[in-house]
């Protein structure tokens, strides 16, 4: 099995080099694209490829993740990852109640936060990210403007390739792989994500994660 193993991740790292490549060509090749708009446009939707192919072959490592179990302050890893947003000029702020250190797979974590993030600026424009804390658990909420989600719908965006209707354009597109991944993310580290409309409008995407010992 161990063996069947190493050889889909060599499988897996084979095709992942594979399909870079020409979108890597395709990169340099839309320079000399003239037309700005144009030329952003194409860039976009290479670097979306990019993103769903790291999803993909996320995914579909996760069962044997590399990366070993970590002590990390959950704090300031969700505001390095809330900075990144800020740096490039994306509404994003963060807020918490304070530090609290759990053992969790640091770079994962910080995918399955971003894929929320990302969602909520995609559908809402901004996002409030905020970190709770409990005797029990850590509470990452992600908080958007946006047009919520149908209440039967709720569960079934975590399926990997499940796009609403609504997110069919070129604005919003996307493979529907984030929030699959995000909880994949979270499931493994013994978590779980949940989705909530807000009375007011928008949508609240928390990841609880229990606090061991």
């Amino acid at each position: 099995v161990s063996a069947m193993l190493e050889e889909k991740d060599r499988m897996l790292g084979a095709i992942g080099h594979d399909l870079r490549t020409p979108l890597a060509a395709l990169r340099v090749r839309i320079e000399s694209v003239e037309d700005d708009e144009d030329r952003a446009r194409m860039a976009e939707t290479i670097a979306e490829m990019n993103r769903t192919l790291d999803d993909i072959l996320s995914l579909a490592r996760l069962g044997r993740p590399s990366e070993p179990m970590a002590a990390v302050d959950m704090a300031a890893l969700v505001d390095a990852v809330v900075d990144d947003f800020v740096a490039i000029g994306t509404p994003v702020s963060f807020s918490g109640e304070g530090r609290v250190t759990l053992s969790v797979r640091p770079s994962l974590m910080r995918r399955a936060v971003r894929n929320l993030i990302e969602n909520a600026v995609k559908y809402g424009g901004s996002a409030d990210v905020r970190l709770e804390v409990t005797k029990e658990a850590v509470a990452i909420i992600v908080a958007d403007q946006g047009p919520g989600i149908p209440p039967d719908k709720l569960d079934a965006v975590f399926d990997a390739f499940t796009r609403l209707e609504t997110s069919r354009n070129r604005d919003t597109g996307g493979a529907g792989l984030g929030l699959a991944l995000a909880r994949a993310i979270v499931r493994e580290a013994g978590g779980e994500i949940s989705l909530a409309n807000r009375a007011g409008g928008g949508l609240d995407a928390t990841i609880t994660l229990p606090r061991r010992g």
